[in-house]
């Protein structure tokens, strides 16, 4: 966490600027409040905030114009309020200089401090990477340690398939510091960013490339020189944006929006998904050329519950995380509670493992924590499907394939049998 960083709000609502302020100086972050902008521009200079959160809509100055006038006078940060439904604004603001932009009224506290955090953590490249010790990273999955241990000797194109929360992004990380490449690990998330910023985000763009474009902004592959661009969610780039970046992997070249100069580039791509890409080929949603591109060296992260062994150990490790975290004591799981995880199918992997012990530490009175699944049906919805698609694939072994006899032997539908063969993968 970067503890003490000054964070300006710049912010006409007075009850919404005081719940920020109080959510962010909880975090212990320096934090200045301004309910005008004309204010806050007299000021920001002897300050030197690290970030500055601005409100759009505002008296005498929107936010836009604000942060126009505040490039001038600091070299910051700035991440816009915008309220529901006025998130085209937000885009424009990006388009201005904005790094981000969260909604009011705020969704999710949790989720702001995160974007915060990441924001900030942004602003040195010499940062140390926070990742788990290997041990709890590659618990049950040593195979993978091995893999990445060898490709992070090399330049070579890397892809990480796996479900949501398997830590993909964490493992990437542990590529990029093994490899001992002295420039940033960048992390792009390609489904977060709408589609008419992508390409900015990615490539950059050049003063005056667009209305709005006041002056030049490096892009993340930029960013990367030396180091490393994390692409998460590859499987989400648009057609027009895939044959660019195509371009980048074969060339090591790109050009900002609206340059002329090539620009060359030595960082080193890995890319994730938790789609099937070959699927996407077939379906004619991704390209196939840049497909062959990105799978030079895949690498698959295989869910939570295939690494049920070592539940026990990864949840000793985050219970000592949380623990620290919320200023609490750790405790031990009960039996009991061990057990439940051992028998959970973790659709949300590690991410919900971590999700369930925090709520089960805050809880906790007693001198071990107890695990609350509330949809503990989830267990036995889990192995019954199990046994429905092996039904399915036995039904279609005796009859050869034959779907119209298959579904007469399961006593279903041929409708339903074709859409248990979609939903279980089977086609």
């Amino acid at each position: 966490m970067s503890h003490n960083a000054k964070i300006v709000i710049v912010e006409d609502d007075s009850s919404f600027a005081s719940f920020l302020k109080t959510i962010l100086e909880e975090e212990r972050y320096d934090v200045k409040v301004f309910y005008d902008p004309e204010t806050a521009l007299k000021n920001i200079k002897n300050l030197s905030p690290n970030l500055i959160i601005t409100d759009l809509k505002m008296p005498k100055m929107n936010g836009i114009e604000f942060i126009e006038k505040a490039s001038d006078i600091v070299d910051t940060k700035f991440i816009v309020i915008t309220a529901f439904g006025t998130i085209p604004s937000a885009v424009e603001a990006i388009k201005r200089g904005a790094v981000d932009y969260i909604t009011k009224p705020l969704s999710s506290p949790e989720e702001f401090l995160k974007k915060i955090e990441k924001i900030l953590k942004t602003t040195s490249h010499t940062e140390e990477l926070e990742i788990p010790p290997y041990e709890i990273l590659f618990a049950g999955i040593e195979n993978v340690y091995y893999m990445i241990k060898e490709v992070a000797k090399t330049d070579t194109t890397v892809i990480l398939y796996g479900e949501t929360g398997t830590g993909k992004s964490a493992i990437a990380k542990a590529i990029h510091i093994i490899s001992g490449k002295k420039g940033a690990f960048v992390e792009i998330n390609c489904a977060s960013i709408p589609e008419t910023l992508i390409e900015s985000e990615l490539f950059g763009y050049e003063k005056g490339a667009f209305s709005g474009a006041i002056k030049q902004k490096y892009g993340k592959i930029e960013l990367a020189q030396n180091g490393t661009l994390f692409l998460d969610e590859i499987g989400e780039l648009t057609p027009s944006i895939q044959a660019k970046f195509l371009k980048v992997l074969q060339d090591k070249s790109f050009e900002r929006v609206g340059g002329l100069e090539t620009i060359k580039t030595n960082a080193r791509f890995i890319t994730a998904t938790n789609r099937d890409l070959k699927q996407m080929v077939k379906d004619g949603k991704f390209r196939e050329d840049l497909y062959f591109r990105l799978n030079v060296f895949p690498i698959t992260i295989p869910p939570l519950r295939e690494r049920k062994q070592q539940i026990n150990k990864i949840s000793e490790y985050l219970i000592e995380k949380i623990s620290k975290k919320l200023g609490k004591e750790p405790k031990r799981l009960s039996k009991q509670s061990l057990e439940l995880l051992k028998n959970y199918s973790f659709p949300g992997n590690i991410r919900e493992l971590q999700n369930l012990l925090e709520r089960a530490i805050i809880l906790s009175k007693t001198e071990e924590i107890e695990i609350k699944i509330e949809k503990q049906e989830e267990i036995e919805e889990n192995n019954l499907k199990s046994l429905e698609k092996k039904a399915i694939i036995e039904a279609l072994k005796k009859t050869n394939g034959n779907k119209k006899m298959a579904s007469m032997i399961l006593g279903i539908s041929l409708r339903t049998l074709y859409n248990k063969i979609k939903e279980f993968g089977l086609e």
